[in-house]
């Protein structure tokens, strides 16, 4: 069985698509994922061999072009010599600036080279997911369509519940850890923005930005004799919006604010205000019980 998550990041600059051996493991992980996801019969099986040993030989080809094997050569080459700059620290910024300029005429030729390639593996995706009869793919989902739920669902709620089961039922690729970070920063950011604005666990949410910020902080410092984000806004030295932020909601988590307004004083902020009132002992009556108390030793004392 092939691994949940497969990498932390997509084949970003193409280099397994221009492979020849990777491509064609890729797309070997592919045909075996999709049969196992709609458990596919020896017929199936056979069927999607074909599939795949057609796209081999129109790998074959498109590696054995002349005309691609010059392009591809190329953009290698390119690329090598761009990453090269990117990762010496003594690069001047001149040159770190035409490595960024290089950078996107690479993109921009990856996306032209790698075309066809990206084509045929959508179309082999398709014919091999066309093997799958309706009724086999109904089967992925059984056991999550409940048509009591569905009948008691408003019409526009139960077309979004089918969409959603016809979603479930298709193949999905391996899952990436990318994939998991983007969920978990969009809805983390969701939260965390969310209980500050409302004051909801301040202390916490505040942290847990810091937290955050001191990650995007470091993975990129504005430090002497690094080399600088080529997408900043700006040219920091040392100190950047994000350390800035990181220190502000440091001082958030730091300062009980949050006890006198938003979600966490009405839900806190009276006992806590109570306690500190007791502890410096201005609570009402607390200057009679302890006059008080004071007569009555006296009294003892002299008695």
């Amino acid at each position: 069985m092939a691994p949940y998550f497969r990498g932390m990041l997509p084949d970003a600059n193409g280099l397994e698509m221009l492979d020849q051996a990777r491509l064609k493991k890729s797309w070997a992980d592919m045909v075996d994922g999709i049969g196992r996801h709609y458990d596919f019969d020896e017929d199936q099986k056979g069927k999607a061999k074909i599939l795949l040993d057609d796209a081999y030989v129109w790998a074959d080809y498109w590696f054995h072009n002349p005309v691609n094997v010059q392009g591809r050569d190329k953009y290698l080459h390119d690329l090598r010599e761009a990453m090269l700059v990117e990762r010496d620290p003594k690069s001047m910024s001149f040159e770190r600036e035409r490595a960024w300029e290089a950078r996107q005429a690479l993109n921009a030729e990856r996306k032209t080279l790698t075309a066809p390639i990206v084509a045929q593996g959508d179309d082999l995706k398709t014919a091999v997911v066309g093997l799958v009869p309706p009724d086999q793919k109904q089967a992925r989902t059984s056991w999550l369509d409940m048509a009591w739920l569905k009948s008691s669902l408003p019409p526009k709620a139960a077309a979004k519940y089918e969409g959603w089961l016809a979603r479930r039922a298709e193949y999905q690729p391996p899952t990436t850890f990318l994939d998991v970070a983007n969920v978990l920063t969009m809805y983390g950011l969701i939260l965390m923005g969310a209980c500050l604005i409302l004051g909801f666990l301040t202390p916490l949410s505040a942290l847990a930005a810091a937290g955050f910020l001191a990650m995007i902080y470091f993975s990129m410092p504005p430090w002497p004799g690094l080399p600088e984000s080529p997408k900043v806004e700006g040219h920091y030295w040392i100190v950047s919006k994000n350390l800035i932020e990181l220190i502000a909601c440091l001082l958030i988590a730091a300062t009980p604010s949050a006890h006198w307004v938003g979600l966490d004083a009405l839900f806190f902020g009276g006992r806590r205000r109570r306690r500190l009132a007791r502890r410096e002992g201005l609570l009402e009556g607390d200057e009679d019980r302890t006059a008080a108390g004071s007569s009555r030793n006296l009294e003892r004392s002299v008695s």
